[in-house]
């Protein structure tokens, strides 16, 4: 069986997993805060699956950076879905 390559993560059927579709509905909320280079990087590792060394060069930067640009990335977003989960949280009375 031949795997297909998504052409965006909503190819990933949401009305079937509610909690995926919520999850990218919160990611398509958190990535605008991200800068234009970040948004890019993020997008070429993640869906493209562009190695990192292929990424620093479209971006123009080292492969040093741009891996540390990735890592911020994702650690913003990754902030961003925690407070989410600490906001649903019941609150201690």
């Amino acid at each position: 069986m031949k795997s297909e390559r998504l052409k965006a993560p909503t190819d990933l059927l949401p009305e079937r997993n509610s909690e995926r579709h919520k999850d990218i509905q919160k990611l398509h909320e958190l990535m605008p805060r991200l800068g234009d280079d970040a948004i890019l990087a993020v997008y070429f590792r993640f869906w493209e699956q562009l190695l990192i060394e292929d990424i620093a060069k479209i971006l123009g930067r080292s492969w040093k950076d741009t891996d540390k640009l990735i890592e911020g990335a994702i650690k913003q977003l990754r902030g961003g879905f925690l407070v989410e989960q600490l906001n649903q949280q019941p609150k201690a009375a």
